[in-house]
């Protein structure tokens, strides 16, 4: 190493203040650098051309999350400072433990070795509340989120890897146990995985508007609309205290059979809802945005993985677009044709999440096997696009987002 080559790593090392941006307002700009050994970690690999470099762009695949697991346990095993737990792990033919951890780090790109140096030291620098406000779908929520995890290790067991099925448990395991008289409640030997000392919630806002007929929404809201909560501990059930009611077969009187054929009755003249009415949802055909929406014309097709997204069906309702969640009014032939206003043909758009690349491949396949047809005898041709284009035309009409040319060709994924 050259003399200008370690000025440099020294002063990576130390840190510099204007290197960094301050986002958190109640830490000074020297202590943020100092504190964030991640981030000098990021600075030197960057130096040394590890994002430059062609191979470790593809080989930081390969490092998985047990390869790095096994390392960290391994150099933990060979300290006396270790549990004896841990050390009963080690292995007397293990040599150059850290340079298994240094050969981790060669095959990362910059940002990744400056994330995993900040998982090993538990040192995230992010905070979270007890209580998290959230709604169903929100697209900033990385950015407007400040996390804060804290685990509890004491009660984790350590394992060591042979090969890619061996596995090797410690000798010593110490398991704990309490008992509590007043609820009767016992804690088993095994040691748990990590829990966090506080549950934490995730609670949903109060809803001001009135509530929408949504079919779809209702029997698969998303799991970030309800309050959540960690379990709580279970007391022990014996066979003693468990009672199986006797139940002894009686014969149904005349009475009885006469109220079961009246109940049978009655539901064969209750007519079921119809299911191809459940999967149209009709738009009021006017944009709350502008007056020259761009979807005055279009039925929105919904991917089975988006059609219960809360914030996707409020976009939807703004421009007062029309959407199905089947493929069923397609074959019927149930939806206009043309629009009402312009006497222009209706443009089909099925939404997506194209991060979801198996679901969206094989939704296209089926509306492909559907084999539409218009009036005319021609092919029927459905557009596939990103459920983000609404996102970005809605930011468009109420001046937030910046006018792109390509707005539509970023967001189309296909035609079917």
């Amino acid at each position: 190493m050259t003399v200008e080559q370690r000025a440099t790593f020294k002063k990576l090392e130390e840190g510099d203040g204007t290197l960094i941006p301050v986002w958190n307002p109640k830490a000074s700009r020297d202590g943020l650098v100092r504190n964030d050994i991640g981030y000098r970690v990021q600075c030197i690999m960057k130096y040394i051309g590890r994002d430059t470099n062609q191979e470790t762009v593809f080989r930081h695949t390969k490092v998985t999350v047990q390869e790095i697991e096994d390392t960290l346990i391994t150099i933990a095993a060979q300290n006396e400072g270790s549990s004896a737990t841990i050390r009963s792990l080690a292995d007397p033919s293990d040599r150059d433990t850290w340079d298994r951890l240094g050969q981790i780090y060669s095959r990362l790109q910059s940002s990744q070795g400056k994330w995993l140096t900040r998982i090993i030291h538990k040192d995230f620098g992010f905070q979270v509340p007890v209580d998290i406000l959230v709604t169903a779908v929100h697209t900033s929520f990385p950015r407007d989120l400040e996390v804060k995890a804290k685990f509890d290790v004491k009660n984790l067991v350590p394992i060591r890897r042979r090969g890619d099925t061996g596995i090797i448990m410690p000798s010593v395991v110490q398991p704990k146990r309490s008992f509590t008289k007043d609820q009767g409640i016992q804690t088993l030997p095994i040691p748990s995985v990590a829990r966090s000392n506080k549950s934490l919630q995730l609670i949903s806002p109060p809803s001001t508007r009135r509530l929408r007929p949504l079919v779809l929404s209702d029997s698969a809201a998303s799991s970030l609309n309800v309050m959540q909560s960690l379990p709580q501990q279970i007391p022990l059930i014996g066979s003693e205290n468990i009672e199986v009611p006797q139940k002894t077969p009686t014969r149904p009187t005349h009475r009885s059979r006469r109220m079961s054929l009246e109940q049978l009755r009655s539901l064969q003249k209750s007519k079921s809802p119809d299911p191809l009415a459940q999967t149209i949802f009709t738009g009021t055909g006017q944009c709350k945005q502008t007056t020259s929406c761009v979807f005055h014309n279009a039925i929105f097709i919904l991917s089975p993985c988006i059609s219960s997204h809360l914030w996707l069906i409020d976009l939807l309702q703004s421009h007062g677009a029309t959407y199905i969640t089947s493929l069923l009014p397609l074959t019927r032939k149930v939806l206009p044709k043309r629009c009402p206003k312009t006497g222009k043909r209706v443009r089909k758009i099925a939404l997506i999440e194209h991060g979801r690349i198996d679901l969206t491949i094989a939704f296209m396949k089926q509306i492909g096997a559907l084999k539409l047809t218009r009036s005319n005898g021609k092919r029927d041709w459905i557009e596939t696009c990103d459920w983000r284009l609404l996102e970005k035309i809605s930011g468009l009409e109420k001046g937030n987002e910046s006018v792109e040319a390509d707005i539509w060709e970023r967001h189309r994924l296909g035609t079917v």
